[in-house]
């Protein structure tokens, strides 16, 4: 049971970031990482690297510059390697990241007030 619930947590945090052809599934950080993050204890790279959970669209030609179009699966190393160098990427992702936090963050306030 702790385990479904734990999956709907997370399933309910998650939406998609689009940049050009590709589609990037982010999770919302929790209060825990938004406080760390808004304190200065990351940056908006680390954000992006952090919260980036699954593409579409994504090719090794997108990632290597000179490959085939092949389709690439998201894996979590991959992914931090390659938006290390992709700083074009990093804002799009981080501003949705945080719109995504304050919009909850207001969800959480408003419910306390009823």
């Amino acid at each position: 049971m702790s385990k479904e619930l734990i999956a709907k947590l997370r399933k309910a945090r998650e939406f998609d970031v689009v940049i050009g052809r590709m589609t990037f599934t982010c999770r919302r950080p929790n209060d825990d990482d938004a406080v760390k993050w808004f304190n200065g204890g990351a940056d908006i790279s680390d954000l992006t690297q952090r919260n980036v959970i699954g593409w579409a669209g994504v090719t090794e030609d997108d990632v290597l510059g000179n490959g085939s179009s092949d389709p690439v699966p998201f894996h979590i190393d991959l992914w931090k390697e390659w938006v290390a160098d992709r700083s074009d990427f990093w804002q799009p992702i981080a501003e949705k990241l945080i719109d995504a936090y304050r919009a909850h963050d207001e969800q959480v306030k408003e419910r306390a007030k009823n």
